[in-house]
C-alpha cells in the first residue's frame, strides 16, 4: 500500500501571519550559465527570506559556467556578505550534484533550493513556511510542465515507480522542495546522480518523517535547457531505483 502522507493546506489558506513562527532558512540557488537570470532570481529570493525568516542565508554555486554567472555570483556576495556565499564547482557536475553540495554546506535549520533559471517562483515561500511545524519535507509540485512526450513518460515513471516499489508518494521528486538539514546530513545515500534526492525523500517517508507539497504554477525558464531527462541520467537514475529497492525491499534494510 501507498504511505499515507499528509497534504498541505488548501490553497485558499492564508499565508504567513505576524503570528507565525519565522524559521531559519538556507536558500540555495544552483547556477549554470546564468548569467542573464541569477540577479534577478537572486533579488526575488532576498526579498521573500526577509518577510519569511529573521535568520537566513543564501548560497549560491556556480557549476563551472562558461559566462559570467562567476562573477556576477562574487559581486552579489560582495554586496550583501553577511547573507550571501558562493561556491565553484572547477568541473562542470550537474543540477543533482550542485545542489546537494549547496545542501551540505548550508548552516540553518531548513533548506530551500532554487535553480537560477527562473523556472521556480521563489515566493511558494511563503506557503510553504506554515507548514513546516507539521511537515519535515514540502515539494513544490507544479501545476503543468512544458514538457516534450518523452519529458512527459519519463516524469510520470520517476513519480509512479517509486509508488509502486517502496509505497511512498513523492509528488514532484524533480521539483524545488524545503526541507529539514538534518535530513541531508543524517539520511545515508548510495544514488550518485538525478535520483538522489528522490532518494533521500523515500527513506525519509520510510522512516516516518512527514512529507507534503504546495501547488506553483512554474515561470518558462528564460535561459538554458533541462538536462536532467538525458538518457544517460534517466538510465543512471533507473539503475539507482533498482539498487535502492534491492537494499530497501529486497534484503530489508533501514532506511
Amino acid at each position: 500500500p501507498v504511505t499515507q502522507l499528509r497534504y498541505a493546506f488548501p490553497r485558499s489558506q492564508p499565508f504567513l501571519t505576524p503570528l507565525m513562527p519565522r524559521p531559519s532558512i538556507s536558500l540555495v540557488i544552483a547556477a549554470y550559465n546564468e548569467a542573464a537570470t541569477l540577479e534577478p532570481v537572486f533579488r526575488r529570493c532576498r526579498a521573500v527570506l526577509e518577510e519569511c525568516s529573521d535568520d537566513f542565508e543564501v548560497l549560491i554555486l556556480n557549476d563551472a559556467s562558461t559566462d559570467e554567472t562567476g562573477e556576477i555570483a562574487a559581486r552579489l556576495a560582495a554586496e550583501d556578505s553577511d547573507v550571501v556565499r558562493v561556491l565553484t564547482h572547477e568541473h562542470n557536475q550537474g543540477i543533482a550534484v550542485t545542489f546537494e553540495a549547496l545542501g551540505r554546506a548550508a548552516t540553518r535549520e531548513w533548506v530551500f533550493d532554487i535553480p537560477a533559471d527562473g523556472e521556480y517562483p521563489p515566493e511558494a515561500l511563503h506557503r510553504i513556511v506554515p507548514l513546516l511545524d507539521e511537515f519535515d519535507i514540502v515539494v513544490c509540485s507544479r501545476t503543468f510542465k512544458r514538457y516534450t512526450l518523452y519529458r512527459r513518460i519519463v516524469s510520470r515513471l520517476y513519480r509512479l515507480l517509486p509508488r509502486w516499489l517502496f509505497g511512498v508518494e513523492l509528488f514532484d521528486p524533480g521539483s524545488t522542495k524545503c526541507r529539514r538539514r538534518s535530513l541531508v546530513e543524517e539520511i545515508p545515500l548510495i544514488s550518485r546522480g538525478v535520483f538522489i534526492e528522490a532518494e533521500r525523500m523515500i527513506r525519509a517517508a520510510r522512516r516516518g518523517h512527514a512529507v507534503t507539497k504546495v501547488d506553483v504554477e512554474p515561470e518558462r525558464r528564460l535561459t538554458g535547457n533541462p538536462r536532467g531527462a538525458s538518457p544517460g541520467n534517466v538510465i543512471g537514475a533507473g539503475i539507482d531505483l533498482l539498487r535502492l529497492w534491492c537494499h530497501l525491499v529486497l534484503l530489508r534494510r533501514a532506511p
